[in-house]
């Protein structure tokens, strides 16, 4: 492996920094979004509109099919950080769209159709 010089080690140690603060950055605005009632019903959309509660598979259209996967991919990424940063939240919000989806639909089903 070639020698680094020490302005582009600086450099390398900057962008660590960098990337560290952004991830950061991003756990705390998730927190704050789940930390609210209006941020949970967003995020359940999210996640409705990613597909995660349904098969993304279409018989006979395998670009479909792929199209929804990446899309759900989205989604269960969302659902790996909201398990790990925040899973009460994640919790509250499951059972918050129950109780939402029961409410204005009128139907004892769980959320997500589930």
């Amino acid at each position: 492996m070639p020698s680094v010089g020490p302005d582009q080690q600086a450099a390398r140690d900057e962008a660590k920094k960098r990337q560290a603060q952004a991830a950061r950055d991003e756990i705390d605005e998730l927190l704050w979004l789940m930390s609210d009632p209006r941020g949970r019903r967003f995020m359940w959309r999210r996640l409705t509109d990613a597909g995660v509660y349904q098969s993304s598979f279409v018989p006979g259209d395998f670009s479909l099919t792929a199209f929804n996967e990446g899309r759900r991919n989205t989604g269960l990424r969302l659902i790996s950080l909201l398990t790990e940063h925040c899973p009460a939240r994640f919790s509250e919000m499951q059972k918050e769209a129950r109780t939402y989806e029961r409410r204005n639909n009128g139907s004892g089903g769980t959320a997500g159709g589930q």
